[in-house]
Formats: structure tokens, sequence, C-alpha cells
């Protein structure tokens, strides 16, 4: 046989084989990395390999036969077959017998014998089965190919689930038949006629008639999986989800619901993307029929004409430029958490546009955000409490030039914000003299409220030869305020600053030194670093009498030890001198287990102090740093390598040593368990003058996996002082390789209900490649993974 001739048939046989194969393997989920026959194609240049046990030619029939063991590789191409006929008067290639491919995309092909033509446009398969790399599979009688456009699938039947070991034979948990499946090359679909799904073998839907895309076209219009919702206010309802490929960078989703107490609720998605960014429009509405459904007198009852609007964007203007916004308006102040609006049914909602930039030694974060406080509140009392804020600044940079050998940074923080309703939370009697532990807690002024601060700090470390560390600070920063509020508060016992606008400044020069040791040991290093830090700074100016919007969040604890200046925000600053002693500890061992550990106090000097003026958001009170002597505070910390951990910080009264503040925290995982559970204690002010409890909650998480496809798991939250859970769930999942299930039951303390309880319950059903449906919402905890 001549040598041109034997290249010649090798490569008919092997690119043949690779067409039929693919054009019988065009369901989506099945094929979803394959290329079309259109797009396969091997390099001129490429080398074929061909080995068999014996090949011949039969110069009167023109036929090439090669047998026993054939192994075909041509490019990305692998073929076995036990025998291969190419005749080269007819142009028709055929393997024979335990044929197997692998082509460049991974899938696996398997059939008895594979008939084609030499220009791939025709082809017929018998028994053919296919393995893509995703684990579905794909098998049927035969395959007809015609035209080098359209592949007919004869009896197929389509899973993504494994073969049973023990019994090859048993039908896969689920699996769709159909009699005819055909695939267009042309229109990119896949049209399935007389379609059934079984489960567990037994049919369970008929669908004369399914049109799908194929793996080339990610998208096509048509209907989605409906969902199902049950509710006392709502009714029973159903929501049937349409999807419109409008164009390769735009789509939109259509979903009508429909309830039997309230009627029909429209919604629109309308999703574009463009080459820096994307966008999304969201929009929806109702006309309810039964208003007087919910409870009267409240915004759900109130209003019959219901509906919202809500536009998300992100742009990327350059690497290191993002501009974006996130923004929903609605009629009423809770028509998008009644109706579970996706993305706004959460109780308080966030709408914002936001400028950002990052880089390796700056950041900048310019937004303007208010909140939407969804409740039934027809008076809309919570919202109008929130703050506008028009807009905030935030813009950190450290300089890359040292200057005086040490390191500059600057930070340049500001807003301008309204708001409609004072925000004050009453102090427990009203008939108490005013004092710092019964004033009221102003957390927020209606009208407008305004603040630019700018900071510089320089700080340069030196070590000594005995390995003494010294780190001199020297900060600087200036605020400029303007309050103009409708309401000056009454009954304060502190000084006002009242409307207008304010300056203020601070200077600071500090000096920190500590001494690090190392120990070591054949199986561990420990580093033990005693610490002494003090600050001298003049007091703070209009300490107490500006409102505080901004530093709310304070807590001293061992994190905020070290701090130059304790607030949270920027609407207070520390003053007066102040000295802050302490012990920091970290250890390493052999074994992988780490260990931390710290412990100190701080002490006010000189000036006025800070934690012991008023404020009107109250939150010096009971801070610990009150007196000229703070209270101690500690942490503790370990974690193995085998996944359990354990911490443990607390603020313990300066006298008494009382635990004043307690959080202990302790957690395990590893690929069967997770387990975490948390202790927080706070105890009341001393003296106690309005009889106020301790706070006691503890919060646990529980996830075990009972088996290879078994998971439960569990969350609580419970208040101790009350004796009483703030929340717990507890759900199931099963996952295999095909199919999942999962079920969740949530029980929340909800004070807007007549029973101080709400509860919920969600189920979803996942077929891996074909999707899934269910009622309700699945707790992430419990979410397949496929």
């Amino acid at each position: 046989m001549r040598r041109s001739r034997v290249h010649a048939f090798a490569s008919v046989l092997c690119a043949g084989a690779a067409i039929c194969a693919l054009s019988v393997a065009m369901v989506p989920e099945v094929s979803a990395q394959t290329a079309l026959p259109g797009d396969l194609s091997v390099p001129q240049d490429e080398k074929l390999l061909l080995a068999s046990d014996e090949l011949t030619y039969n110069n009167d029939t023109g036929i090439v036969i090669a047998t026993g063991g054939v192994q075909i590789d041509y490019g990305s191409y692998k073929l076995v077959a036990d025998r291969v006929e190419y005749d080269q008067n007819t142009g028709r290639m055929r393997a024979i017998g335990s044929v197997e491919m692998i082509e460049p995309t991974g899938n696996r092909i398997y059939a008895d014998e594979l008939d084609v033509t030499d220009n791939f446009a025709d082809g017929f398969v018998n028994a053919l089965r296919i393995e893509t790399p995703d684990n579905t599979r794909i098998a049927a009688e035969s395959a007809e190919r015609s035209g080098g456009v359209e592949t007919t699938f004869n009896n197929g039947v389509y899973t993504a689930c494994e073969v049973c070991k023990d019994d090859p034979h048993r039908a896969p948990l689920w699996q769709v038949k159909a009699r005819r499946v055909i695939q267009n090359g042309e229109t990119k679909t896949i049209r399935m006629e007389g379609a059934t799904f079984e489960l567990f073998g037994m049919p369970i839907a008929y669908l004369p008639y399914l049109e799908v895309p194929d793996h080339d076209k990610k998208r096509k219009t048509g209907f989605l999986t409906p969902s199902y919702r049950s509710s006392d206010n709502l009714g029973y309802g159903v929501s049937v989800p349409f999807y419109v490929a409008i164009s390769p960078h735009m789509d939109a989703t259509f979903t009508g619901s429909a309830y039997s107490k309230q009627g029909f609720l429209g919604e629109v998605e309308f999703r574009q993307k463009f080459a820096s960014g994307e966008h999304t429009l969201k929009m929806a509405g109702i006309s309810q029929r039964k208003p007087e459904e919910f409870t009267a007198n409240t915004s759900d009852s109130l209003e019959t004409e219901r509906g919202m609007i809500a536009s998300k964007a992100t742009f990327r203007i350059n690497p290191r430029w993002t501009f974006g916004w996130d923004v929903m308006a609605q009629t009423d102040n809770n028509f998008s958490r009644t109706y579970g609006i996706t993305g706004y049914s959460a109780n308080t909602v966030k709408s914002e546009i936001y400028l950002t930039g990052i880089s390796n030694r700056s950041f900048f974060d310019l937004r303007t955000y208010r909140f939407d406080i969804q409740d039934a509140d027809e008076n809309n009392l919570s919202e109008r409490q929130q703050a506008f804020v028009h807009p905030s600044l935030d813009y950190q940079r450290t300089f890359s030039d040292p200057i005086a050998g040490g390191e500059l940074a600057l930070n340049i923080n500001g807003y301008s914000l309204s708001r409609k309703q004072d925000d004050i939370k009453q102090r427990p009697d009203l008939l108490a003299p005013i004092g710092p532990l019964n004033a009221d807690q102003y957390q927020g002024f209606a009208g407008n409220n305004s603040r630019l601060s700018a900071e510089l700090e320089w700080k340069r470390t030196f070590t000594t030869m005995n390995g003494l560390r010294l780190t001199p600070i020297l900060a600087a920063r200036g605020d400029l305020n303007s309050v103009n509020i409708d309401n000056a508060p009454t009954g304060y016992n502190g000084t006002f600053a009242g409307n207008g606008t304010h300056a203020r400044g601070m200077v600071t020069a500090g000096l920190e030194a500590s001494y690090p040791v190392l120990v070591t040991t054949p199986n561990s290093s420990h580093v033990i670093e005693p610490i002494a830090q003090i600050f001298v700074r003049p007091d703070e100016h209009l300490a107490g009498g500006i409102p505080n919007e901004d530093a709310q969040s304070f807590v001293f604890d061992a994190t905020s030890l070290f701090q130059r200046d304790k607030f949270a925000g920027f609407d207070r600053t520390e003053g007066g001198t102040r000295a802050n002693v302490g012990l920091r500890y970290s250890g390493n061992y052999s074994n992988g287990m780490t260990t931390y550990a710290t412990f100190g106090q701080s002490y006010h000097l000189a000036g006025l102090n800070s934690f012991a003026t008023p404020d009107l958001a109250q939150v010096t009170r009971n801070s610990g740093l009150d007196d000229d002597v703070s209270d101690f505070v500690g942490a503790i910390g370990l974690a193995t390598r085998r996944g359990f951990s354990l911490s443990a910080s607390a603020r313990f009264d300066k006298d008494d040593f009382r635990a004043e503040r307690t959080d202990v925290s302790a957690g395990y995982a590893n690929s069967q368990l997770s387990l975490r559970a948390t202790y927080s204690e706070i105890k009341a002010p001393r003296p106690n003058t309005f009889s106020e409890p301790d706070r006691r909650e503890v919060t646990g998480f529980a996830s075990i996996k009972l088996h290879d496809f078994w998971r439960v798991a569990g969350s609580a939250s419970y208040d101790l002082t009350n004796d009483e859970f703030e929340r717990y769930a507890v759900g199931v999942l099963y996952e295999d390789e095909c199919y999942a299930f999962s079920f969740t039951y949530e029980d929340i303390r909800d004070n807007n209900s007549t029973s101080g309880r709400d509860w919920r319950v969600g189920a979803r059903f996942s077929f891996r490649t074909l999707g899934d449906f269910g009622a309700g919402d699945i707790d992430p905890m419990l979410k397949p993974s496929f």
C-alpha cells in the first residue's frame, strides 16, 4: 500500500470519526465544551500516528482495512476500534467494534459502529454513548447526520447521573428520554420530540415538544423554571419567568406572578453588558385586589397601586477607578419586602452612587447614599429618621518618599447629610434628673450636618543595639463643621455648640516604645513584646458639642488599646495626655498551632478626658475610659492545624476585676464537621440607676456531613437575658453527582407580629444541568455545589 494512500485513509478515518461523534453530542448540558463540526479542523502539517495489528489494501475493490487494536492519534484526537474500513470508491469510512474516541474538548464517545462520508456532510452511527468532561451522558440507538447541518438522535437518553456500579442496567436517579432529538447547526438549537422526564425509572412528566439552545448558544428565548409561594396575606402564588435574548450583550427576564388573594404581579429585568461594565434595570408592579387582607392601617393595606423601579450598574473607568450605582425607588415603604422582589426584599435597602479608586499606596471613595427601611408603618417614621448622605468622602494616601526618614500618611474624610426626623432614643425614666447616665441618646438630628477633616501623620521607628524599638509619632488634624439642625437637644447634660460653622484642630506628639523578646524551643518560637505609649495633645475642642454621626460604634477592647485615637470616626477626637501600657504575645509551634495574647490598660495623665465628657450619642457612657485609670482589656486565642480555634476577649473593671464585657468564641472545622459557638455578655452600668439588665447572648452554628451525600446544618441565636431565641434555623441537604434536595426551617423574633415570632420554610429540588425548582428561600449553608 502506498504511503500517500495510507496517510489519506488515516486522515479521513480520524477526522471523520471526530465529526460524526461530535454531531451526536449537541444537547447543551451534555457537550457544553464541544465545538461545532464547522469549528473542527486539524492543521495540514499535523502528523498522524496509526497503529494496528494488520493493515491491508485491496487494489481490486479499493478498500483499505485496519484490524486488531486500531489506534489513531491525529492532532488532539485519539481513536481506537477493533476494525476500520475505508472505501475509496464510495468515500465512506466505517469504524467497527468497541469504538472509542477522545476529542480535543475531553469528551469521550463510545459506539459499536461509526459510518461517515469522507466530506463529513453525512453519517450514521449505531449504539452511541457519550461522556463529557462535566460527567453528563447521552446515549442513543442510532444517530444520523445530513446536509452537514442537522443531526438526528433516535431514541435518545440524557442524564447527569453516574451508572450504578453494582447494577449497570438499573435506571439512573433521573433521565430524559426522547423519541427524536434534532440538533440544527444553523439555528444552534436542539429540538426534542416526545420527551419524557423519568425519576427512579418512572415517568414523571411528558413534553411533546421542547426546544433549547445548544452548547454554542448559551442563551435562548423561552420559559424558565417556575417557583411557588404561599402567604397569609398574598395567598397561594406561582411565578413563571420568561427569558428573552435581545442581543449578544443584552437580555431580559419577564416574570408573571399570580396570587390567589392579591392578583397579578408583573416584573421585568433588563441586563446589558458593555466593554467596561454592566447595567441592570428592574421594575415591578401590582394592582392589589384585596388590600384588606393585610393588617389595617399599614402601608400594605392603605395602598392599592404598588410598584418599584431599581437600577444597578458597575463600570471600570480604568484598572484603578470604578464608577457605579445601586438605587431603588418604590411607591410605599414596604412593597419590595412584601412581594419578595429579588435583591430588594431586605428590611433595609441601601441606595448609593459611588466612585472608587485604589492603588498600591492610596485609596479614594466618594459616594452618596440613603436607606430605605421597609416596614408596615404607615407614617414611615424609621425611614424618615435615616440619614441621606450627599456625599461622603474618604481619601487615604501613604507617601512613597520618606520624610525625615519616616513615613507620612494623609487622611481626608468628610460628609454632608440631611435627615427629616430626629432619631432619639429616650432615657428609661423621663422623670429622673438629667445626668450622664440617663440623658437622651441623640443618634441623629433633623436638618443638615456637614464636616470636612484632614489629618497628617508622621512616624519613624528606630531600633537600638539591644533591640529596643522607639517610634516617635507626630499628627496634625483640622475639622470644619457646619451644623443646621431643626431642633436643638433638650435636657442634654453637655454643652451643645449650636447651629453655625465650627472649626476644630488637634495636634499630637507621641512616642511608642516596645521591646520584643524572641524565645525559642526545639518545637516552638515565641515573641513577648512589652509596649508603652504616650500621646501629648491639647484638650478636645467642642467635646460632645457637635452632632456625632460617624463615631457611634466605639468599643474599648484589646484591639483599640494601642490606637492613637480610640474613637471610631472623625466626629469625635481624643484629647488630653494619655498613656497606654500593655503586653503582646504570639507563638508558633512545630505542630502548626499558633497562639496570641494581649493585655493592658490606659491612663489619662493630663487635660480634659474626652471619654469623661458627655456625648450627644452617649457613646462614652460606661466606656471603661471615663476615669483617669481605665479598665483592663485583654484577648487570648489559639488555632490548630487540625481546624480547632478558641478566642476570648474581655474588659475588666479596674477596681474589682469584674468582667464588664466578655466575648468567647470556639470553632472546629474539617471536611465532615463544622462547628462555631460564641458567647457575648455586656454588664449593666454601675450604678444601675434604672435597673437595666445585663445583656447576654449565645450564637451557634453546626454543619455535619452524615454521609457522602447527606448534610444537616443548624444555626441559632439565643437571648439569655430574656430567655428566648432571637433566631434559629435547621435544614438538611442531599447532594450527589446529579441531584440535590434541600429543606430549611427558620424561626425569628418579630416585634411587629402579634405573636412576637415569624417563621418560614424553604425547599428546593435541583437537577444538575437541567435546573431547579422549589418554594421559599434556602439558607446559603445548604445550597448545592452545582
